[in-house]
């Protein structure tokens, strides 16, 4: 199997385009059957219930098969793209499914004749040891389950038959059914799991760090942290066989070197959050042999202010934020045309976005008449906190500075890496900060709930809390009328653009660089690639 280092494959691509003609970076570059894709992430933890970074979750989705996935549908005019609607959904591990007790139970027929590598069969009693274990083992999984569907004991996850399992909830949930599509919902091989499981580690949570035990399109066939990850093609798979033999995910960390390998052709793709910044992507619209795939996304970029720091504990100031930031600079500067002015701090593709209501727009003579009616003093001093290797956040850090010194601030850029970045926000030591979330659920509730409601200790960044806030998402997270459930949302948008809850930004496009030659790319709501039906032209 060939084999290089990160440093070898980088070092031998900058050889030049004819060394390349004759000697490719790497042996899998010259194989049609192989598809090599240069990310920015590399895989944390291969434990469906526990994994956080992007690596994690696109090794998972292409090797690990759930029950029922998001259904795709083809993009208008882009031949080869698909993408997902909302409340769609596809037979998977599960072929039918059915709701049950006024919506409260959902049953699903488990497919018959689907095997693990082990030989043991897929059936009803997997699925349960897969979700007892997402809900029991250390993972956020069990944090996750009461949240969004109300189960939280192991009883409520059912057998009927050897190929008939059911998830009895408290009550219906318009969440339920989206839940199951999660790729954390893996079904895992319990023999094999449990063969790795230790007194201290009963679910065998260290074992599946670097390992797999579920089954889909692709298995693991090596796991090189800092290098690359090597998916094949798995044999005697239930669907037909894809149409690469191979997937290589090579670790690029720097944002130039993707640039580089993709224009040498040495990688077909770049995947990523940010893969390529829209500064990077954009001339390769009119470049021959490669084309951009963008399309809209539920990705928010937002200015992240502590509302347990002042002065962003007073709203006036907030709202004066929100006058300075030049969005309309931002857009044409920093995304290219790759993204959309955020009018609500729920995404434009997710039902019931409020897109008319923000009387935000940039005027830094209304933005200084809030800040002199807040009565607080100036300048005031600020870091402003952005990660390193985001370029958008970054430029965009830059306008932001501007414009907020013009209104009474002393604006200090602070880079920090990816997880100081994330451990000093969890425990509110930002200030000011350029965050970013993407909702891998795309349901008004799932998003309010996490950003905006005070018990979401580890993703309401900005400590919003507002009582009527909190009661009005606790009393229609799961509440079925699809009409009161709208009306709620667009009531909490309203008091959150009022509140000035967040800095409003951006929607981030989904953006992806390709060969021209590949198609049957398909975009579900996580963002997160899979391989399974893409193809050379």
């Amino acid at each position: 199997m060939p084999h290089l280092t990160r440093r070898q494959f980088l070092a031998t691509t900058a050889a030049g385009t004819a060394a390349l003609a004759v000697r490719r970076p790497d042996a899998w570059a010259q194989d049609p059957k192989t598809l090599v894709v240069a990310w920015d992430s590399d895989v944390d933890t291969l434990d469906p219930a526990s994994f956080k970074t992007n690596g994690g979750y696109v090794t998972i989705a292409n090797t690990c098969d759930i029950p029922i996935m998001w259904k795709v549908r083809p993009v208008e005019g882009r031949a080869g793209l698909f993408r997902s609607r909302p409340a769609e959904f596809d037979a998977h591990l599960a072929e039918s499914w059915a709701l049950e007790d006024g919506g409260a139970t959902m049953v699903f027929k488990v497919r018959k004749g689907v095997k693990f590598p082990s030989g043991r069969a897929v059936t009803a009693h997997t699925f349960k040891y897969s979700f007892d274990r997402g809900l029991l083992s250390p993972g956020y999984m069990k944090l996750i389950f009461p949240t969004l569907i109300q189960v939280s004991a192991a009883d409520q996850f059912q057998v009927r038959d050897d190929y008939t399992f059911a998830v009895k909830m408290k009550a219906p949930s318009p969440m339920g059914l989206e839940t199951i599509c999660l790729s954390n919902n893996a079904i895992v091989d319990p023999e094999e799991v449990k063969a790795h499981a230790t007194k201290d580690d009963p679910w065998a949570a260290e074992w599946l760090k670097r390992n797999l035990a579920g089954v889909g399109p692709y298995r693991l066939a090596r796991n090189e942290p800092g290098v690359e990850i090597v998916l094949e093609a798995t044999p005697g798979y239930w669907r037909p066989k894809p149409d690469f033999d191979r997937v290589v995910l090579k670790l690029v960390p720097n944002e130039a070197d993707r640039v580089l390998l993709l224009k040498r052709k040495a990688v077909d793709m770049v995947a990523g959050r940010p893969g390529l910044t829209p500064k990077n992507a954009k001339p390769f619209e009119n470049e021959a042999g490669f084309k951009v795939w963008s399309v809209p996304d539920t990705t928010c970029a937002y200015v992240c202010m502590n509302q347990q720091k002042p002065p962003f504990n007073n709203v006036l100031v907030r709202r004066a934020v929100n006058y300075a930031i030049p969005i309309q600079a931002i857009l044409p500067n920093v995304l290219y045309g790759y993204g959309t002015q955020m009018k609500s701090p729920i995404p434009h593709l997710t039902p019931s976005h409020l897109g008319d209501y923000s009387p935000y727009r940039h005027d830094i003579a209304k933005a200084k008449a809030l800040m002199k009616e807040a009565g607080v003093q100036t300048p005031i001093p600020v870091d402003l906190a952005i990660r390193v290797g985001w370029p958008t956040h970054e430029q965009a850090s830059v306008w932001l500075q501007r414009e907020l010194e013009q209104i009474g601030f002393k604006v200090n850029i602070v880079k920090e890496t990816d997880a100081t970045f994330r451990q000093v926000a969890i425990k509110g030591g930002h200030t000011l900060s350029i965050e970013s979330w993407q909702s891998w659920v795309n349901d008004p509730f799932y998003h309010l709930t996490f950003l905006f409601n005070s018990k979401s200790k580890f993703t309401n960044l900005s400590f919003y809390s507002n009582p009527k806030v909190d009661k009005l998402i606790d009393d229609n997270m799961h509440e079925t009328n699809a009409d009161r459930r709208a009306a709620a949302s667009r009531e909490v948008q309203k008091i959150l653009i009022d509140d000035a809850a967040w800095g409003f930004l951006w929607y981030e496009a989904w953006t992806r660089v390709m060969s021209a030659d590949l198609t049957g790319v398909e975009k579900r709501w996580d963002t997160f690639e899979r391989y399974y039906a893409m193809k050379r032209a």
